[in-house]
């Protein structure tokens, strides 16, 4: 499924006026004693981004590195009128990320190198989760920060 997302041929990974805005995979297993795991990027264009895994598990963190700005009382959504100003509404992950692809369209070996980071880590991701899976959870505290480290080292692997 993620190769699917990733194809630009097909059309199914969008650019130019449409963007991708973040995609979704999921293993649902038939085993009820075994957890769905969600596989999120959080960033666009699946093609340079890690799918990161995801369990709901209780004590989750905050997922403030992929969490959209908060602006208070001056959100343009709660001034009246309304949407008279943009903010920038883009987080951690998504302005590491932009810069992470302007980087790999540029610059041939430093772009390559990046990729093959991102692709190795997305691979050592899914190899944990099936470790952990396989598990049950019966130690949910794994889980409960899977997403939130597998973003901090993608946002390494960007830097």
């Amino acid at each position: 499924m993620m190769d699917i997302l990733r194809d630009k041929e097909s059309g199914i990974n969008m650019e130019g006026g449409f963007l991708t805005t973040g995609s979704l995979a999921s293993v649902l297993p038939k085993d009820p004693q075994l957890p769905c795991v969600h596989y999120f990027t959080g960033t666009p264009d699946p093609a340079r981004s890690v799918f990161k895994p995801f369990i709901f598990v209780p004590n989750i963190q905050q997922l403030k590195k992929t969490c959209s700005p908060a602006y208070g009382p001056e959100d343009p959504v709660k001034k009246i009128p309304r949407f008279q100003s943009k903010p920038d509404r883009k987080h951690e992950l998504y302005k590491k990320h932009e810069v992470a692809a302007a980087i790999i369209e540029s610059t041939k070996e430093r772009g390559e190198n990046m990729l093959k980071k991102i692709t190795t880590l997305e691979k050592e991701k899914i190899s944990e989760m099936e470790e952990i899976a396989h598990s049950s959870l019966r130690d949910s505290t794994l889980a409960v920060n899977l997403f939130v480290e597998a973003i901090e080292e993608e946002l390494k692997a960007y830097s």
